[in-house]
């Protein structure tokens, strides 16, 4: 009981509770010895990957938060990726994205917002190989890149690997998918106020097949660019 620091009665009143949800069970018949089930296994694993979750949404909550209300991010997603978010150095969200990419065979993605850095990036993509292109893009954005980004948005178009997309709107996140022979990944950037808050970055399988079908619906809610 020292070890536990907690007192006898505490302890049987535990045992006897565990018990009787079958997560313990006696080694012998009326024994003082237990040992636990697979119900208990099962309950514990349970039990810690409850701890695990609540802990990550309480360390990223002010990430998640600057999502807008009732936006739907997959749990399983959320999960099973890796986080990038730091208020000090931003384009750290960025980098795993554009590290993936350059092994990239085909990607799809959402877009809110564009940067110069963006354009160079995909366009020295596209160059180095056979790659392919889908983008869907916010139609305030396409106007501003109309108007900021023609000479670099034109010359993207220009790949007859790529295909763009316009939804008349607003996208809550940044969504990509990249298909690499060495596994695919899937990724999410999020924005507030068009500056970096951070980006879920993930190889499950699960999650990847959530982040193509909600690609799908985005573009099967848009119209081709010509």
């Amino acid at each position: 009981m020292e070890c536990l620091d907690k007192s006898r009665s505490t302890v049987d009143r535990a045992v006897t509770e565990l018990c009787d949800v079958d997560c313990l069970e006696p080694v012998e018949v009326a024994g003082s010895e237990f040992r636990i089930t697979t119900t208990g296994e099962l309950a514990l694993q349970s039990y810690r990957e409850y701890c695990a979750e609540s802990a990550a949404l309480a360390e990223n909550a002010k990430l998640l938060n600057t999502l807008p209300d009732g936006e739907e991010l997959s749990k399983t997603f959320f999960f099973e990726a890796d986080v990038y978010s730091s208020s000090r150095t931003p384009d750290v969200a960025i980098q795993p994205g554009a590290d993936l990419l350059e092994d990239a065979t085909k990607m799809v993605g959402t877009a809110p917002v564009a940067k110069r850095e963006y354009f160079d990036s995909i366009i020295h993509w596209l160059e180095s190989g056979d790659s392919r292109l889908e983008l869907v893009l916010e139609a305030e954005l396409v106007t501003s890149i109309d108007q900021t980004y023609q000479a670099k948005f034109e010359e993207l178009k220009d790949f007859d690997r790529v295909t763009v997309y316009e939804i008349d709107e607003q996208l809550p996140y940044a969504l990509w998918v990249m298909d690499r022979d060495e596994g695919d990944y899937a990724g999410i950037t999020i924005y507030e106020d068009g500056g970096v808050k951070g980006a879920l970055v993930t190889d499950s399988k699960p999650a990847v097949e959530w982040a193509r079908d909600q690609y799908d619906r985005y573009r099967r809610r848009s119209i081709r660019l010509g």
